[in-house]
């Protein structure tokens, strides 16, 4: 197979492998519609980038940078490539192989309606001695572009989201000339911009998220990486065409290596990818399209999102039963569906709650006849009964801080990250400490609702493999094993995963949880800027979003918080039993009017207008939003933000719509003409939604 394009349909997209003389094959992947592309400027870039101890790096200063076309990935030939069909899903395999007996297979999997595939890569040692990997990718997507016949000056664009404590999914664009990613006068010298995050929680600095505009073509390429440890995204370029790889972090960046006995084999995490001539919006849909098919079984069992009351900002880590008692008396009748213990029930009256985790026992000060009766009363509120865990950490202060043969090491010291230890989640003592002190327990008192909390990293990777890398990929993977475990026991239970926030809103623990916490910006002004920015990056269906309610709030100020977690899973906090009956009759009709919404929010495409924020902390003028539904429905939601004087806001919309309801306090004439949506704010920091179906 020399010198050879072979196109196979995934859905609307058409997978490219080219083939060259001297036995190497790339991928690449493009609208099935496109004609006449140029797909033999640059050199055929391998479809899997591999390396091992010992390997040389490609010529033009790549080492210490990227690993891309190692010695070891261009000795890799191509063997064979098959096409399978079965149940519906395509799976495409193909096979490169060096002369030593390494071979890699290259797997794509979608189906006829796809709008994005997943991608992975599995190493079989076949040779007679062992093989030390440090870097492999799960993906690599070459060819970019092929709508032009040069380099693609001035016309490519990188996408991608920074993340912070509190400030997460900011979208980034730069041109692939800013981050100089041009060829050199002589095409030597090889250009590489390497991202992603290092340790046990996947999103801090960055979402693994890439995409690539031509914004000649109108043509964009996006890819998430399904990676719960250390990853990594490079985007290279050697000659004309450029090339986005990822995967787990190689040796350099993320100090993994992993060796590979003979027989043994290895297989990355899974990447999923798509491409899009509709903008990067669509991009961002087609990839969470991806994620669908693994919303958790107690969601769907809900014929509404549910709306969720969690404690935490009410008693700030110190519930009691009296104090739930008090609050139960408040929010029963009032449609909540869960109502969740968070941190502090296992308090100890000296040392506290905040260092204690680890040791999971009732504080019985709090608690004085234990968690069945609190559940007891929360079930005949009509609601079902939630508890938090942080079960991966020891806490300086708990008992269990002494069992320092089942916590995690580096170099053979206990690992200590801020107050926190760490469990090996590999070690089979732990896993069956954790099975009694978790599990059972929410068996014993019947709850419903887990949510599983994150708060710190171990940083690059610990002790028990055969490097620090992969220790951490290994504890991370025995984690979401005992996720897994937690289903499997508790079949009907609702899990809620959260690090600090948003730190773990990546697919890997996506497909864990029916709920993942959005941030820890807890009450802040900025809450609807991070939540719309997570649409592109998050299911609003799992997107948990806080709305604290305060005794001090004006009416708008409630209508604003409310409207912001009407971006995903509402989650009401606050002091509720201290509100006004005119304050908490607001939050009653917000409650009622997110069940109204519930189908829209689940299933639709979101649209954001306003001005970029360039400061979350200082943010000006308005945003707005109009989230398309499937059955003709639609959800405005604006916010204003400073401004000086009234707004008058206009949106765009797809169509001629009517009002069917809104939420508002005030007067903020709102109107339909022709097909656009109108509102005037008298106030900053105020907040309105509208559903609307169109005509």
């Amino acid at each position: 197979m020399e010198n050879m394009i072979k196109r196979i349909a995934f859905g609307d997209m058409d997978a490219v492998y080219r083939f060259s003389e001297e036995g190497h094959v790339s991928f690449t992947i493009v609208p099935k519609e496109s004609q006449k592309l140029n797909f033999e400027k640059g050199k055929v870039d391998p479809l899997v980038q591999i390396s091992c101890t010992g390997d040389s790096s490609c010529p033009g200063f790549a080492a210490g940078e990227t690993r891309h076309d190692s010695g070891l990935t261009m000795s890799m030939k191509y063997i064979s490539q098959t096409e399978t069909v079965f149940e519906g899903k395509k799976v495409v395999t193909t096979i490169v192989e060096n002369p030593y007996g390494i071979r890699a297979e290259h797997i794509v999997k979608g189906t006829d309606d796809c709008r994005g595939m997943s991608i992975f890569t599995r190493v079989i040692n076949q040779s007679t001695d062992n093989i030390m990997l440090e870097a492999l990718s799960s993906f690599c997507i070459s060819e970019i572009t092929p709508y032009a016949n040069n380099e693609a000056v001035n016309r490519l664009l990188m996408h991608r989201f920074r993340s912070r404590w509190s400030a997460e999914g900011r979208h980034e664009v730069r041109a692939i000339e800013d981050l100089m990613l041009e060829t050199s006068w002589s095409s030597f010298g090889v250009r590489c911009e390497k991202f992603g995050a290092i340790g046990s929680m996947p999103v801090r600095g960055f979402f693994p998220f890439l995409a690539i505009e031509d914004t000649d073509a109108g043509v964009v390429w996006g890819v998430t990486n399904a990676c719960s440890s250390s990853w990594q995204i490079e985007t290279v370029r050697i000659d004309s065409n450029l090339c986005i790889s990822g995967g787990l972090a190689d040796y350099e960046y993320g100090h993994w290596r992993k060796e590979l006995k003979p027989g043994d084999d290895f297989m990355t995490p899974k990447a999923f990818i798509t491409v899009s001539s509709h903008g990067l919006d669509e991009v961002c849909n087609r990839l969470l399209d991806c994620q669908k098919k693994y919303i958790g079984k107690a969601a769907n069992k809900m014929k509404t999102l549910p709306a969720v009351f969690n404690e935490y900002c009410t008693t700030w880590g110190e519930p009691s039963e009296e104090k739930i008692t008090e609050i139960l008396s408040v929010v029963n009748g009032n449609d909540f569906d869960y109502f969740v213990i968070d941190a502090g029930w296992y308090a100890d009256s000296i040392k506290g709650w905040q260092d204690n985790m680890g040791d999971w026992r009732v504080a019985r000060d709090l608690f004085p006849n234990g968690m069945k009766p609190v559940v007891d009363k929360i079930n005949s509120a009509g609601m079902k009964a939630g508890i938090w865990f942080e079960l991966e950490v020891v806490g300086k202060d708990a008992d269990a801080v002494n069992e320092e043969s089942h916590l995690l090491t580096r170099d053979g010291k206990v690992i200590i990250s801020g107050t926190r230890r760490f469990w090996d989640m590999r070690s089979k003592w732990v896993n069956d400490y954790l099975t009694n002190k978790v599990i059972n327990f929410l068996i014993e008192n019947r709850f419903e609702y887990i949510k599983i909390d994150y708060n710190d990293t171990i940083g690059i990777g610990c002790d028990g493999a055969e490097s620090p890398g992969e220790g951490l990929r290994q504890s991370v993977e025995a984690t979401k094993s005992f996720f897994r475990k937690i289903r499997e026991c508790c079949p009907d239970i609702a899990i809620e995963i959260c690090a600090s926030g948003g730190h773990r809103l990546e697919p890997g623990f996506m497909e864990l949880a029916d709920y993942l916490s959005f941030s820890d910006a807890h009450e802040e002004k900025e809450i609807p800027v991070i939540a719309a920015d997570l649409h592109r990056l998050v299911l609003p269906s799992k997107s948990q979003i806080w709305a604290v309610i305060r005794k001090t709030d004006e009416l708008k100020r409630i209508v604003y918080s409310i409207c912001a977690g009407l971006y995903g899973v509402l989650c009401i906090s606050g002091d509720v039993s201290e509100l006004s009956d005119e304050q908490w009759e607001l939050v009653r009709r917000g409650v009622f009017f997110y069940k109204k919404v519930s189908e829209v929010i689940a299933n639709g495409v979101t649209k954001k207008y306003g001005p970029f924020q360039k400061s979350n902390r200082l943010l000006k003028e308005y945003q707005a939003t109009v989230r398309y539904g499937e059955n003709g429905s639609a959800l405005v939601i604006v916010h204003s933000f400073a401004c000086d004087g009234a707004q008058e806001i206009t949106v765009p919309l797809n169509g001629r719509y009517y009002i069917l309801d809104q939420y508002e306090t005030g007067q903020h004439n709102i109107e339909i003409i022709d097909s656009n949506i109108l509102f005037r704010f008298e106030d900053s920091f105020d907040a309105v939604a509208v559903l609307i179906k169109k005509v």
